[in-house]
């Protein structure tokens, strides 16, 4: 199993310098969908449930007072399966674009951490460690298989009064099976308007 070190590692070799806030809320991310995916913890080290969101202690203790992270030479990226090196890599994808403080403002409205600060005020320190099978539990309802996906988008969009025709509902299954992107789908819309 890595260590919350390695994974930090890869991450920033992944995408470069960073906020240590940002690294923090990618960590916890990394270990969310890795047990959504893997059933298995992607590191060992407990994540806490502090005011500005998910954090480890241990990754805490070495970056403290340090704003920005450019290199983490406590962990080593090689270090990780390609099962971990893959949901680093997933992570880093479609989390890597936001900014820290737009992910703590995710992590504020995501069940592992609310439970975990109980009724505290938003000012309150805590310590309390995040639920790693609430975690598992609460990453792992938001995979669907692509069917499921299509079936939930196409009932969504009957409550707002819309119908998704087999060709969109086709467009779907490509999006939600990957060989299509969201952007792709769009774009083709878009220009099929246009002509």
């Amino acid at each position: 199993m890595a260590t919350v070190h390695d994974v930090a590692s890869a991450i920033v070799q992944r995408l470069g310098g960073m906020t240590a806030m940002k690294l923090e809320k990618l960590v916890y991310y990394c270990q969310g969908w890795h047990l959504a995916r893997h059933h298995r913890t992607l590191f060992g080290e407990p994540i806490e449930a502090w005011r500005q969101g998910p954090v480890v202690r241990d990754l805490y203790d070495h970056h403290r007072r340090r704003y920005t992270i450019s290199s983490w030479p406590w962990g080593d990226d090689d270090a990780l399966t390609p099962a971990e090196r893959a949901t680093v890599q997933w992570v880093t994808t479609e989390y890597g674009r936001f900014s820290a403080v737009e992910l703590s403002r995710m992590t504020h409205h995501e069940l592992p951490w609310k439970a975990a600060r109980g009724a505290l005020p938003d000012h309150a320190p805590s310590s309390e460690h995040l639920s790693i099978e609430l975690m598992k539990s609460y990453f792992g309802r938001q995979i669907a298989d692509t069917e499921t996906a299509v079936a939930l988008a196409t009932a969504n969009a009957a409550l707002e009064g819309m119908e998704f025709d087999a060709d969109w509902q086709d467009h779907l299954r490509e999006v939600a099976s990957g060989t299509m992107t969201a952007d792709e789908l769009i774009a083709a819309e878009i220009a099929r308007f246009r002509e």
